[in-house]
C-alpha cells in the first residue's frame, strides 16, 4: 500500500507540474491482469527530464536493489529525453503486477 501512495503522490505532483508549464495533461494510466502502464506526453516527459525526477522515479520500487534503482532511474531519464526531443511521442513506463513488488519495468517512447 505504501508503494501504491508514493507513486500516486509523485504522478499527482508531476502532473501539476506539468500542468502549470504547458498545455493540458494527458498522462494515462492503463492496468491489465499483468502490468500497470502509465502514458506520458512528450511535454511531461520534458518536465521529467528537466527536474530530473528520473533517480527519484527510479527509486521507487522497494524490492530493486540499489545497483537496479540506478538503472531504472538512468533509462527513464535517458527516454524521457528522447520522448522530450520527439513531438507528438509517449513515453511509457510499463510495471509488471504486482505493483507493490514489481519483478520487472520498462521503459519504451513510441511515436
Amino acid at each position: 500500500m505504501r508503494f501504491h501512495l508514493q507513486l500516486t503522490v509523485l504522478a499527482a505532483a508531476a502532473g501539476c507540474l506539468v500542468l502549470g508549464t504547458g498545455p493540458a495533461s494527458a498522462l494515462s494510466v492503463d492496468r491489465s491482469d499483468e502490468t500497470v502502464t502509465v502514458n506520458l506526453t512528450d511535454t511531461e516527459a520534458r518536465a521529467i527530464e528537466e527536474l530530473n525526477l528520473g533517480p527519484v522515479l527510479g527509486a521507487l520500487p522497494p524490492n530493486f536493489t540499489p545497483e537496479a534503482k540506478q538503472r531504472l532511474g538512468e533509462s527513464i531519464t535517458e527516454y524521457a529525453g528522447r520522448a522530450a526531443q520527439a513531438p507528438g511521442s509517449t513515453l511509457s513506463v510499463v510495471i509488471d503486477e504486482p505493483i507493490a513488488a514489481p519483478p520487472g519495468i520498462s521503459v519504451t517512447v513510441t511515436r
